[in-house]
């Protein structure tokens, strides 16, 4: 994984340098669906949870064809999910005392860049089809948390969540021309997440946030 993740930097790295200068901005927003997953029984994944994103993205192009380009962005990711830790017995969890079997949700924000490569079609009736393939690298801006039990409602708990995540981007879609410079683009797009965003302070695990993006854009 270590070796794919840095295959897919300097690939970008190499684009981005050697790239024409002919750039396309866009404002993106994304409705998504999250969930949490853990390696060990004792943390397990409860539910799923609704996010968001935001923010602006800009496809660096390769060739006057528009068929290849690096795009990356900067955005605010609205990320989280829901465990229910099995430790037997009574456990702390960001300065409060929790009962076995207690239900947390996070409600996780971060400053996402991605980074990736955009393939697209040749133009069909106005329309041009497009895959993608990249990472996301992600700092921590915000954490909080509730409990089933209402001992913790949207209580900031930093303190059980790492700064940094890493995710790996597969997606899907198309832009459709409205004449002019201007486009609308939409796509699927899969996180799967790479690192544990979860600190070892209840269970000894390694927890990733896996999400199922849409995504809507508007291009200049």
């Amino acid at each position: 994984m270590k070796r794919l993740i840095l295959s897919v930097l300097i690939v970008a790295i190499a684009v981005s340098g050697f790239s024409q200068k002919h750039i396309r901005l866009s404002f993106i927003g994304s409705p998504s669906i999250d969930w949490m997953s853990s390696n060990n029984t004792e943390s397990k994944s409860q539910k799923i949870s609704l996010g968001y994103d935001f923010g602006l993205s800009g496809d660096y192009y390769l060739s006057e064809d528009e068929r290849y380009c690096f795009t990356t962005g900067l955005q605010i990711s609205n990320l989280g999910g829901e465990l229910t830790y099995r430790t037997g017995s009574d456990f702390q969890f960001s300065g409060s005392t929790l009962p076995n079997l207690s239900q947390i949700k996070y409600h996780l924000r971060y400053v996402e860049v991605p980074l990736g490569i955009k393939l697209k079609t040749d133009e069909f009736h106005r329309v041009r089809y497009w895959g993608m393939f990249g990472i996301s690298p992600m700092v921590n801006i915000s954490a909080k948390g509730d409990s089933n039990n209402g001992t913790l409602y949207k209580t900031n708990i930093t303190d059980e969540v790492n700064l940094f995540n890493l995710g790996m981007n597969i997606g899907l879609g198309f832009d459709f021309d409205l004449g002019g410079n201007n486009s609308v683009t939409a796509g699927l797009i899969f996180q799967n997440g790479l690192l544990d965003v979860t600190k070892d302070n209840v269970v000894a695990d390694k927890t990733v946030v896996n999400s199922l993006k849409l995504k809507f854009g508007l291009i200049f």
